[in-house]
């Protein structure tokens, strides 16, 4: 490893002193004076800016949730809260209600809602105040809300939201699903890798060189609009024993190899052909590997419902650095 330091120069200002023949001691208590008076000049400066930071910080501390929530109401002309909803359904639906928390994206799709991967993106969100058991999951127009969709990509968000359980997709037991129809992002924090910076690099020299435009967390959230499409897996992977939905006829010429996948953070199970990659095989047989994958979803063993599951079509070992 190489590491490259920086040594910069140290600059120690001077005091030019303009001398009069031999100089004076007035000149010289004058230049004094200006240095006390420019020295307290910037610790006023410096009191002051804290000050301010002093004031920006309560004013956003007295900013609270509930508030703009129940702004957010007013402003769409919205009665009802998703616990109103919750346990009322049938009496609910085609109502449009409001809900607040943390916000992901998803890839639940289930009852009258199941058909909607293609059109509609799953945003998973937690009730406020409710808890992980009050987790609804709204369906948001691919088109219409595209800037939500490419924002829930870089990481979680705080956001407020309105919902309608439409009465002809209700089904009775249903989760709670719901069509999203409106949303106003109030805060969050977004996703951060913590990956090393030759990991990071591996993964993008890859992608380029293999022409691959799509990564991981591109398909996982839109399978249906990119089967047959090559996508970039990248992260620690290991042999595997999983087989499922159309590739559960695949074990006898293909291993399973599991991956954490860095862009989504969950685990890809990606089917090698064991004749091709043989090799692989018996390397990862020894051990877990950084790997970066060109995989496809092929339409022909896609399933509805299915998870990260994917074919690989080509994998390199090792970060090369």
């Amino acid at each position: 490893m190489r590491i490259k330091v920086l040594m910069g120069l140290m600059l120690v200002p001077s005091i030019l002193i303009a001398m009069t023949g031999c100089g004076s001691e007035e000149n010289h208590e004058t230049s004094v004076k200006s240095e006390e008076a420019a020295d307290v000049e910037a610790v006023e400066e410096k009191e002051e800016a804290a000050e301010e930071m002093e004031i920006q910080e309560e004013v956003e501390e007295a900013v609270d949730p509930d508030e703009l929530f129940t702004r957010f109401m007013e402003e769409k002309n919205i009665q009802l809260k998703a616990r109103d909803v919750q346990f009322d359904m049938q009496n609910n639906s085609d109502q449009k209600f409001a809900i607040m928390g943390n916000a992901s994206l998803d890839t639940y799709y289930n009852y009258g809602f199941s058909n909607l991967e293609q059109s509609h993106f799953a945003v998973s969100v937690e009730d406020e105040g409710a808890g992980y058991a009050d987790r609804w999951v709204l369906y948001f127009d691919r088109s219409k809300f595209s800037n939500l969709y490419e924002t829930l990509k870089k990481g979680d968000t705080y956001i407020a939201a309105a919902a309608v359980i439409p009465k002809a997709q209700y089904e009775d037991g249903q989760d709670s699903l719901a069509l999203g129809v409106e949303f106003v992002i109030l805060g969050g924090e977004q996703a951060v890798s913590n990956e090393a910076g030759s990991v990071v690099q591996a993964a993008e020299e890859y992608k380029s060189q293999n022409g691959l435009d799509l990564v991981a967390q591109d398909v996982l959230y839109d399978m249906e609009n990119h089967l047959d499409k090559e996508f970039l897996i990248s992260g620690t992977a290991s042999l595997d024993t999983y087989y499922n939905y159309g590739f559960i006829s695949l074990e006898k010429t293909h291993f399973a190899v599991g991956v954490w996948d860095e862009s989504t953070g969950g685990k890809w199970t990606v089917y090698f052909d064991r004749k091709e990659f043989a090799e692989l095989f018996e390397t990862l047989k020894q051990t877990e590997e950084y790997v970066t994958i060109t995989g496809m979803i092929p339409s022909s063993l896609y399933e509805d419902g299915q998870g990260e599951l994917a074919k690989g079509l080509d994998i390199r070992i090792g970060t090369g650095y």
